[in-house]
């Protein structure tokens, strides 16, 4: 059985020397699309849509209670949205785009400290999803966490809890604070907090059978819409954290 574990190197390498693999994938995929693409469900351009990545062993996205917390979160960013435009002065009644869309709950069944065939398969699909830069708002294990830092793919937060846009709660930030990464992947002098322990988002048990012990929530570079992203991430905590919870630190 092949060793699938993901480490940091891998991911590094991967996308050194595996990039041009998957490029010619994406290429192969747009061509089939535009095949299907009259019979296919409208889905809304990225800059309106934010996806939600649950990486873990299993997490059902198809149910009422996913649907119904995908429609919270929607009505969170819109209102976000609205406030933005407002603040800046946008004209809102000649032209106006409407905002967010869509959200959506999507589940990668990958465990990267599994051996199985199945994680072996989803570790490619994983690469994949890198590639061709999808999603928004990552949940994931603290090996993914870091094999993405030195990639520089995550986006600091600091200034987000800076504002207030964020609240962390009592999370343990020094566990979250890294060194930040050049695009050659070399560490930089700057530390970051870059994503928040998802331990205590318990509710997602109820609503995806999904298990956020010693997970990482963390938005990504490639977001078409990050500031939006990030009133969506703080409507999950506010959803799926009871209220008192405590966060403690994970590993």
């Amino acid at each position: 059985m092949p060793n699938t574990k993901l480490t940091r190197d891998k991911l590094k390498n991967h996308f050194q020397y595996g990039k041009w693999i998957y490029v010619l994938i994406m290429i192969s995929a747009a061509l089939v699309g535009n095949l299907v693409f009259t019979v296919t469900v409208y889905h809304a351009p990225n800059e309106r849509r934010i996806d939600i990545e649950l990486i873990g062993l299993y997490a059902e996205t198809e149910g009422p209670a996913a649907q119904e917390a995908a429609q919270r979160l929607l009505a969170a960013g819109q209102e976000h949205e609205r406030e933005r435009d407002a603040a800046s002065g946008a004209d809102r009644e000649a032209d106006y785009e409407l905002p967010l869309q869509e959200v959506e709950f999507l589940a990668l069944n990958y465990d990267p400290e599994s051996s199985s065939e199945a994680s072996y398969y989803a570790a490619q699909k994983f690469m994949v999803m890198l590639a061709a830069q999808e999603g928004d708002i990552y949940v994931l294990s603290r090996s993914l966490l870091l094999g993405l830092l030195e990639q520089n793919v995550l986006v600091p937060l600091d200034d987000y809890i800076a504002s207030g846009a964020l609240d962390p709660g009592d999370r343990n930030l020094g566990r979250v604070t890294f060194d930040g990464y050049d695009d050659e992947g070399n560490a930089t002098t700057e530390q970051h907090v870059y994503a928040l322990q998802a331990d205590t988002l318990t509710g997602m048990a109820d609503a995806f059978s999904y298990d956020p012990e010693g997970k990482y929530l963390a938005v990504v570079q490639f977001s078409k819409n990050q500031d939006t992203a990030v009133a969506v991430l703080q409507e999950m905590i506010n959803l799926f954290e009871p209220a008192g919870g405590e966060a403690e630190a994970a590993e």
